[in-house]
């Protein structure tokens, strides 16, 4: 699945990847470099099921890739 939007850091507690997509949030799960951090991108990834990030997000990618778009 690959899916575009804004990528932000959420510093709460140990800290969570999020996706910022037109249809809401997703936590992101994988190594994401800090430099992409605020940036548009396309990840590239698979439905985490079972992974939980209630705090910032109902749904949950394992990523793969994560791209730069600007």
């Amino acid at each position: 699945m690959k899916q575009k939007g804004r990528l932000e850091f959420v510093d709460l507690g140990p800290g969570q990847w999020v996706l910022h997509t037109s249809g809401g949030q997703v936590a992101l799960f994988g190594d994401i470099d800090q430099a992409l951090n605020g940036r548009t991108v396309e990840v590239t990834g698979s439905r985490a099921d079972g992974a939980s990030a209630g705090m910032v997000s109902n749904d949950a990618v394992m990523v793969q890739s994560v791209r730069a778009l600007d």
